[in-house]
């Protein structure tokens, strides 16, 4: 009895887990697709076969045997799901789709008479079984590899230590039981071979549920692990503005930005104004860290769209933080960290090896001319003259010194 309630429980949470995401999803669009695949499949699992055997709904009687081949697709979801968290800019690609195929090839081989009776399938459940057990090995094995490099080994993460020790300990612990649960399931499957049962991965039913609880409840109490990794940089704002709160000296900002608003708003923007205005501050420090000390404005396709991205919040936030709060414009904004970044670069002797049109591509400028424009309009002289008159212009202050005078 125990065993179809946890079913039924473990199916209810699942879905609750869903109505979170979808309620989130309109004001927040970096939703991990391939996580809600996973809790959409074994939620609606669990909710039939708990369900069922409550005698709740006699309509729908958990599959067993060749159809729970089919279940095996969240081993590569699980994957894609953590390519997705590292790299999200990603898009969906058809390319996917190639993780379907041992799931088919394996599918073929026990539902076609003339394959199951082949050569391949001489040693029957002996070669399911070593095949299951190859898959299921391959992509902890790439999963493994994929978060060692790009997020446990990280060593170049001065600034978000507690962004980045957030989703470390997400992905240990989802891989871990991931892990489990691939041990658990070959376990299951040998077992129910050996008991001349109907294979099906659910003799170990309750270390299974075990597993997806802790999941689920994981998600629930920490809901912002659903969006992956940019969404993660509002805990860092969090932190930030209870450090500002605690530190007087941390609450200036820098002289491109404002906190009075005297620009009449409509309706759309007063309410987003209520919404982030407790933020402001954050958004600001976390603005400036990123043009200036991550230097994403050397992209030269960045634009506020790139921003919000980077930040983990919705474009409209960034639009607002630049139409109410910024002395300049957007894109005048990113001119002047180009042109500071290219003095700074100057000034450490970039040019010595590289030419001009070198310097304007490495800094994000599209060619040359705009460069040009650009640097002439923000320092009053041209980039050959500065050179020349380098010592004896105003000294321009460090961007980076700056920004670390300010805010730190």
């Amino acid at each position: 009895m125990l065993e179809p309630i946890l079913f039924l429980f473990t199916g209810i949470l699942g879905i609750i887990t869903i109505a979170i995401m979808i309620t989130s999803y309109r004001s927040n669009r970096f939703i991990n697709m391939f996580l809600m695949l996973i809790v959409v499949i074994t939620s609606i699992r669990f909710l039939i076969h708990g369900s069922y055997e409550l005698a709740i709904q006699s309509l729908l009687n958990p599959d067993k045997g060749l159809s729970s081949i089919l279940y095996l697709i969240i081993v590569p979801c699980f994957y894609l799901y953590h390519k997705s968290l590292v790299f999200p800019k990603a898009p969906f690609s058809l390319k996917n789709f190639k993780h379907l195929i041992f799931i088919v090839f394996l599918y073929l081989i026990n539902s076609i008479p003339s394959l199951k009776d082949g050569v391949l399938f001489y040693y029957g459940f002996a070669t399911n079984f070593l095949l299951l057990g190859a898959f299921i090995s391959f992509y902890l094995v790439i999963t493994f590899n994929l978060l060692r490099k790009t997020i446990w080994q990280r060593t170049d993460i001065p600034i978000h230590d507690t962004h980045f020790n957030l989703i470390k300990s997400w992905t240990i612990y989802l891989f871990t039981l991931n892990t489990l649960g691939g041990i658990s399931l070959l376990v299951a499957v040998y077992s129910e071979f050996t008991t001349g049962i109907n294979i099906s991965g659910k003799s170990m039913a309750l270390l299974s549920l075990a597993f997806w609880l802790f999941i689920y409840f994981k998600i629930l109490i920490s809901p912002e692990i659903l969006y992956g990794l940019p969404i993660l940089n509002k805990k860092l704002l969090q932190f930030s503005q209870t450090s500002n709160k605690k530190d007087p000296t941390t609450t200036k900002i820098n002289k491109h930005w404002t906190l009075n608003q005297t620009i009449k708003k409509n309706d759309k923007d007063t309410r987003l104004q209520e919404k982030i205005k407790s933020d402001i501050r954050s958004y600001i420090r976390e603005v400036e860290r990123l043009c200036l000390i991550e230097t994403i404005f050397r992209d030269s396709k960045c634009s506020h769209v790139e921003l919000a991205h980077k930040m983990g919040v919705p474009t409209s936030h960034i639009v607002y933080l630049f139409k109410y709060h910024s002395k300049m414009p957007f894109s005048e904004y990113r001119m002047n960290i180009r042109v500071q970044d290219a003095i700074k670069l100057i000034q450490s002797d970039y040019l010595k090896l590289n030419t001009l049109e070198s310097l304007a591509y490495k800094t994000g400028f599209a060619s040359y001319n705009p460069f040009f424009i650009a640097f002439k309009k923000i320092t009053g002289h041209p980039p050959q003259v500065y050179l020349k008159t380098l010592n004896n212009l105003h000294p321009i202050v460090d961007s980076k010194i700056q920004y670390e005078k300010t805010f730190d």
